[in-house]
């Protein structure tokens, strides 16, 4: 509001609502959990993955995406046509080296491997790093779209289609692995981490899990509701996997393969020493061409910038797409003067020492993000790879890394996402009134928003018609006191405003003490928030299936029903090819 020269900043009334609900009814919402007799109810929306634009064109089959993969992910032509190109490269003996480093969760899974060696077939792969009691929901997400992908294209195509989920335990960043988070039953989130057993940056399936792991699992079960004889399987699947002294990666693949023993998945790791035989040509071919492959990555993650699509990953000039396991750690091959440095490890390689390093010791050489796809697809016939919004995206760079070693590019599957939603908590979010893009605000910006709109109404039309007055009453006293002398409105206006400072901080004195007298609103509010933006993210990134296991021994086959793969009957031809 404009007085007379000066800009007031007038507060607008408070938002009101009813004040809410008598607090038995806020405690329950923090109370009712899983110690109830019987499993609580869940509400599970399943969804396509949203995001990039990138992905909603893949899915549309955008004539602008031709040159960046290689057809359709709803399109049975693709399919057929990538059918015929892993038939043709994989053999008898080259599907019983791929059955050599899968692991079925079952089996019905090895019947069904062993299948695939006699009859031929293709595989869905999806991956993800090893993570820490199982790590975020979208692993689950990403392994139960593959189960759906391979069966939905089994009956397409009339062939054997397997599962495939391959645990990245070759990545080195124990910070991005070594927690897991749990809300508690009073809503709490919970950040539970384990600590490092080296300094050195060793890949997962190197580092060991230390005696506090058995610590960390304890709060875990606490938190999560996974305690007691009742639960006592859910507790052993972690238990059993993740022990003092187990690698992280072992950990990882442990717990998977135990969690999905009631569907026909097949598990593998990168580290598994018949991934690193069958992949040491891929390592070779690479380093052989490291600089025309850099510079062919380097041209198309241009071309896809120029179309529109931000490329996920930067294109390092001088790196080579192989790391090298020493006393260092796990670090990344740089080209230096016709040779191969490792900087930290002070090693400097020949092509020729990498040549024998690839023969005599695979597992110490592994491929960085770009080149696994390809080391995957030439260990497996992978038909198509179910992947999330950023792997989906750096697909896109590298067809012709692909196209360098022979191998058509798989398709690319976005991933589904689902939300799960206790009971509880939809009672609480009735309750305390939150809208959906307020759930990503920091807490302390969400609890003052909650916190106004339950005060009484009476106290935001107070404050508003205070603040209108004094704006109204001063003016008119300005206009008075120019008779006297016209200068006044500046010492008129200095005073106004400093009632209007005593005014708001009333409105925050009031507010602070409804908060201090409202614990149950606030922990209703947490409750939801720490459900489904815990860190102001989605859900999926960062609770563990075994937040809901617990309420719902059926979450698994709830979440794969949900994931409905419908392939287009005539789908559009503009990603036919390039």
């Amino acid at each position: 509001m404009v007085t007379r020269g000066f800009v007031v900043a007038a507060r607008p009334p408070l938002p009101v609502s009813f004040p809410h609900d008598d607090p038995a009814r806020l405690r329950r919402h923090v109370s009712r959990r899983s110690d109830r007799e019987g499993p609580l109810s869940l509400r599970i929306s399943v969804e396509p993955l949203r995001g990039s634009r990138l992905v909603r064109d893949l899915l549309a089959a955008s004539p602008a995406l031709a040159p960046f993969y290689d057809g359709s992910p709803l399109d049975p032509a693709a399919y057929r046509a990538k059918l015929d190109e892993v038939r043709a490269r994989f053999d008898r003996p080259a599907r019983e080296r791929a059955a050599a480093a899968l692991r079925p969760t079952s089996e019905a899974a090895a019947e069904r491997l062993r299948r695939f060696v006699e009859e031929g077939g293709a595989m869905v792969t999806t991956g993800q790093q090893a993570g820490l009691f199982t790590g975020p929901l979208y692993t689950i997400h990403k392994i139960l779209t593959a189960v759906r992908l391979a069966e939905a294209l089994e009956r397409e195509l009339g062939a054997v289609v397997l599962p495939v989920f391959w645990a990245a335990s070759e990545d080195h960043d124990f910070a991005e692995v070594n927690h897991a988070f749990a809300v508690s039953p009073d809503g709490d989130l919970h950040r539970i981490p384990v600590s490092a057993t080296t300094s050195v940056p060793v890949p997962m399936s190197e580092m060991r899990l230390g005696k506090d792991v058995d610590s960390a699992l304890d709060r875990f079960a606490q938190a999560v509701g996974i305690e007691g004889d009742r639960h006592h399987d859910l507790r052993s699947i972690l238990a059993d996997a993740y022990r003092p002294g187990e690698t992280v990666g072992e950990a990882f693949v442990q717990s998977i393969i135990r969690l999905f023993a009631g569907f026909d998945l097949c598990v593998t790791h990168a580290a598994d020493p018949a991934v690193k035989r069958a992949s040491a040509c891929v390592m070779v071919g690479e380093l052989e061409r490291a600089a025309e492959h850099e510079r062919l990555i380097a041209t198309q993650t241009e071309r896809l910038g120029r179309a529109g699509y931000p490329a996920p990953v930067t294109v390092v000039e001088g790196a080579a797409n192989v790391f090298f396991h020493g006393p260092a750690g796990r670090e990344r091959l740089a080209r230096e003067d016709g040779a191969f440095v490792a900087a930290d490890a002070r090693r400097r390689f020949s092509l020729d020492d990498l040549r024998a390093l690839a023969e005599s010791e695979p597992e110490a050489l592994s491929p960085n993000v770009f080149l696994r796809p390809v080391v995957e697809s030439a260990v497996f016939p992978t038909l198509a790879y179910v992947g999330g919004p950023a792997e989906t995206a750096y697909f896109g760079q590298i067809r012709p890394l692909f196209e360098s070693f022979g191998i058509r590019m798989p398709l690319v599957f976005p991933r589904f996402g689902a939300t799960i939603v206790p009971e509880e908590v939809d009672e609480a979010r009735g309750t305390v009134e939150m809208e959906d893009a307020e759930l990503t605000l920091p807490e302390h910006e969400l609890w003052e928003r909650v916190a106004r709109r339950h005060l009484p109404e009476e106290i935001g039309r107070r404050i508003g018609a205070i603040q209108a007055m004094l704006i109204e009453e001063f003016g008119r006293l300005m206009d008075a006191a120019e008779e006297i002398d016209w200068n006044l409105d500046l010492a008129i206006g200095t005073r106004r405003n400093r009632a209007m400072l005593e005014v708001a901080k009333a409105d925050r004195t009031i507010v602070r003490h409804f908060k201090q007298r409202n614990p149950e609103l606030f922990g209703a509010m947490r409750l939801v928030r720490n459900h489904l933006r815990p860190n102001g993210v989605p859900q999926e990134r960062v609770l563990t299936v075994f937040q809901y296991l617990a309420r719902e021994p059926r979450l698994l086959e709830r979440l794969a029903e949900g994931m409905t793969v419908e392939l287009r009957r005539e789908p559009a031809a503009a990603m036919a090819g390039d």
